[in-house]
């Protein structure tokens, strides 16, 4: 009967705690029951799910009725995270999710780092963190607050970071991107051809270049002629070029 009862008093305040939010959390806070036994990470691909912990600040044992906005404030300040929240999951789980800044290509800035669109070197070390992202041939430089000063550069990682949202499958097959005035040149592999781009290509050309791209990998797979490395240049209006080096 005792244990009965206990069982009782420990149902009540969850199924209040879940029905009555008006008063729940500064309750809730005094109940030493609602310590988290799980911390959950979603979102992670840049940072390892032990680093986005420590950098929020959530602990095994936090209770979940705590006010979530101090975890996601410091979430929020790491400079690979976009945005952040920490919601609970009921009785005893919080779950973070992150949206981690996306990254555009890797560039050369002492060390190999990803970099953004928008010109800013994300504190993730590729060695630590695997990521599969083309290499931006050449050394940039950097302003003290990690973001690349050259304008060339940061049209190339603006226009790289564009296509790997319009084309997202021929982009995961690009190894290096080669920049010039106008225009990048994307390096692939398996098979080995060459593509020519000019920045801001409208989304029906670019459905054309992918066509012409997939064409030519599949001959180019196929040659057992040798005729040397394909390149197929898209910079022309309403055409596709294409052209085999021996």
């Amino acid at each position: 009967m005792k244990r009965a009862l206990r069982l009782a008093l420990v149902a009540i305040p969850v199924a209040a705690a879940a029905s009555s939010p008006w008063w729940a959390p500064p309750a809730g806070r005094r109940i030493e029951w609602f310590g988290a036994e799980r911390v959950e990470v979603a979102g992670a691909h840049l940072l390892a799910p032990h680093e986005i912990l420590r950098a929020s600040g959530v602990r095994v044992g936090t209770n979940v009725w705590s006010d979530p906005a101090p975890f996601v404030a410091a979430l929020r300040r790491h400079p690979a995270i976009a945005d952040a929240e920490v919601v609970r999951v009921l009785p005893r789980t919080l779950r973070i999710r992150i949206t981690e800044k996306t990254p555009a290509a890797l560039v050369l800035a002492g060390t190999l780092r990803p970099a953004t669109g928008d010109g800013e070197i994300l504190s993730v070390d590729p060695a630590r963190e695997p990521v599969d992202l083309p290499v931006l041939d050449g050394r940039v430089r950097t302003d003290g607050r990690g973001r690349v000063t050259d304008a060339g550069t940061r049209a190339a990682l603006a226009e790289a970071a564009r296509l790997g949202e319009l084309e997202p499958a021929l982009m995961a097959r690009v190894s290096e991107l080669l920049p010039a005035p106008g225009e990048l040149r994307l390096i692939l592999g398996q098979p080995a051809l060459d593509v020519l781009v000019r920045d801001g290509m409208e989304p029906d050309a670019l459905v054309r270049l992918r066509a012409a791209v997939d064409d030519v990998a599949r001959r180019a797979a196929a040659d057992t002629t040798h005729h040397g490395r394909p390149t197929v240049d898209a910079r022309f209006d309403d055409q596709v070029v294409v052209r085999w080096q021996s």
